[in-house]
């Protein structure tokens, strides 16, 4: 076998054990990555009665949720990635990808602040869909109506194209009053609805995702989540 011939053979060989490894390895790594715990003090469930359960897994700083139901009418049934908090703060986070797979235009990826984990608990919730774009809601009442905050004029003017990802995403509470945010780049931030509402102050914050469908699962990826407590205006 001449020296040619010896590094070809040789080159083939490390190819089809790189190959191998691969094949063996990575459905393990994605297994493990998988079962990593959440970071404290975040915390994961089913907000209501979910007849497909929910999931969520926590890896290089990216959350990826996966839920059914909705937050909308009079009680919501998303999954969650929350953590409790007392008075104020600053919830951002950039949704880098979701789902729609039951091609409906009410699949969202949100930023929640809710007095409690209770279905029908009173809440501001900062979303963006696949299709029609971010949403600023709440619901006032336990157990009411939820609704959504619209845009003045020129918000929607310059609002980031519908069902474009990623998508920066900031909800932040000052006593009273609760403000919704987007942006494209993380840097400059767009209004997308401001609410004055008399919320505890315990609360819980997080993430979550809804398909809008009972029994079909969508999955949302988010990254540089972070909380703080908001500057003073």
């Amino acid at each position: 076998m001449n020296k040619i011939t010896f590094f070809a053979v040789r080159s083939v060989i490390i190819k089809t054990n790189a190959l191998l490894f691969l094949m063996l390895f990575l459905p393990v790594a994605s297994h493990l990555l998988a079962q990593v715990p959440l970071p404290a003090p975040w915390k994961n469930q089913d907000i209501g009665a979910a007849q497909m359960p929910g999931s969520a897994a926590h890896a290089i700083g990216m959350f990826t949720l996966k839920g059914t139901m909705d937050i909308w009418g009079t009680n919501d049934g998303p999954h969650v990635v929350w953590q409790p908090l007392h008075g104020d703060v600053e919830l951002i986070a950039r949704v880098t990808a979701m789902d729609n797979p039951g091609g409906v235009a009410h699949a969202k990826a949100s930023l929640c602040i809710r007095e409690s984990l209770a279905a029908g608990s009173r809440h501001v919730t900062m979303s963006v869909t696949p299709v029609d774009g971010t949403q600023f809601l709440y619901r006032d009442t336990a157990d009411g109506k939820t609704s959504r905050v619209h845009p003045d004029a020129e918000a929607q003017k310059t609002s980031i194209p519908k069902g474009q990802f990623p998508c920066w995403m900031k909800i932040v509470r000052r006593g009273n009053e609760f403000t919704g945010y987007e942006s494209a780049d993380g840097d400059k931030w767009q209004r997308s609805g401001t609410i004055t509402l008399d919320l505890a102050v315990d609360t819980v914050i997080g993430l979550a995702a809804s398909s809008h469908k009972p029994d079909i699962l969508t999955t949302a990826t988010f990254d540089h989540v972070t909380v703080s407590k908001p500057a003073h205006e």
